[in-house]
């Protein structure tokens, strides 16, 4: 059985398409990861988000810019599920304080290192089993560095 990631994600046109690569990256490593479709998404989560969401071992959110009612929505259902939220934000992204109680996690687009070891080092002190840290790890560390690569091409 593969270990299943939800990714909760905005709606601009980079988080679309770090999403649809981070899928086939982690896919390659025997992850399953869910990637919601965000076209006409609204407030609303459907029945295939929410039989995602109940089936994944993690709800990983990657929060670039400001919080989409699509995105809300998702992890409102994973937190009334009790399902595992690990928050990845920009770090100039303000949260908003319904998401105060989640974990978080910051990082800058041109320095993604030290978050993926705090990550890591937060799912192994939840007492995940140590194939499913390494395995959220990896997928921390695919998604931030399409970031970092997205980052550095707008800037040349």
């Amino acid at each position: 059985m593969s270990f299943k990631v939800f990714l909760s994600y905005g709606s601009g046109a980079d988080e679309q398409v770090a999403a649809w690569r981070l899928q086939t990256l982690a896919t390659s490593y025997g992850m399953h990861v869910s990637v919601p479709n965000r076209n006409g998404a609204g407030k609303a989560v459907g029945e295939q988000v929410r039989r995602a969401i109940d089936q994944s071992d993690c709800v990983l959110a990657i929060i670039t810019g400001n919080l989409g009612p699509a995105v809300a929505g998702e992890l409102n259902y994973a937190l009334s599920k009790g399902k595992l939220i690990v928050q990845v934000v920009r770090e100039d992204i303000t949260v908003p304080s319904a998401l105060s109680g989640l974990p978080l996690f910051r990082f800058s687009p041109l320095s993604t290192g030290q978050v993926e070891a705090d990550v890591v080092k937060f799912l192994y002190e939840k007492r995940l089993g140590k194939e499913k840290t390494q395995t959220i790890g990896a997928l921390v560390a695919i998604g931030l560095g399409l970031f970092l690569l997205a980052a550095l091409s707008k800037k040349q």
